[in-house]
């Protein structure tokens, strides 16, 4: 019996930790927030060179450089901005809510490495909530969210998820891409 209880509580803890690693097993957290991060060495690329790729990589992304970016450092390799993507919450099978799911994207620079840290994530929307009802504003963190409703946030966080592994590896694409070679 104690053998039982030993396995239940080991079992218990390790999920537990393991948990607070995953929003619902789904978005990366990092200190009670949904973080992707992570850092990518490129051998034999200079830290001006990434630059240059991370901006035109902002540009291509979000169709303008100026309207996303943040903070612009050259001189220290650092590059911050804000980008949206729209995507659709199905609240009930005959019903979606179409939401902006804005985020903050840092990248820092070095000779031979980029990290990367996308975090921030917010819900903004303007929706009525009940016919007849004023127009209403949503802007909440995304790890707020429709709190309690985790059958329904399974279904909707893995489209959060792919979204950003996609945003991931276009900017991982673009920087193993020259410049140059773009012509």
């Amino acid at each position: 019996m104690k053998k039982i209880f030993f396995l239940f509580i080991t079992v218990f803890i390790s999920n537990q930790i393991f948990a607070q690693d995953k929003l619902l097993g789904i978005l990366p957290l990092k200190d009670g927030k949904v973080t992707y991060t992570n850092i990518i060495p490129y051998h034999g690329v200079t830290r001006e060179e990434m630059y240059d790729r991370v901006k035109l990589w902002f540009i291509n992304t979000y169709n303008s450089g100026k309207d996303v970016i943040q903070l612009d450092d050259k001189e220290h390799g650092e590059i911050i901005g804000k980008g949206c993507f729209r995507t659709v919450w199905n609240l009930r099978f005959y019903t979606a809510q179409s939401l902006n799911i804005w985020k903050t994207i840092r990248i820092q620079l070095k000779n031979d490495c980029l990290r990367y840290e996308i975090t921030d994530f917010r819900l903004n929307n303007i929706y009525y909530p009940a016919q007849n009802a004023s127009i209403s504003d949503l802007n909440i963190p995304l790890e707020e969210w429709n709190k309690g409703h985790n059958a329904n946030n399974r279904r909707f966080y893995p489209k959060i998820n792919e979204r950003m592994i996609a945003l991931i590896n276009s900017l991982e694409k673009a920087m193993k891409t020259k410049i140059n070679d773009i012509w």
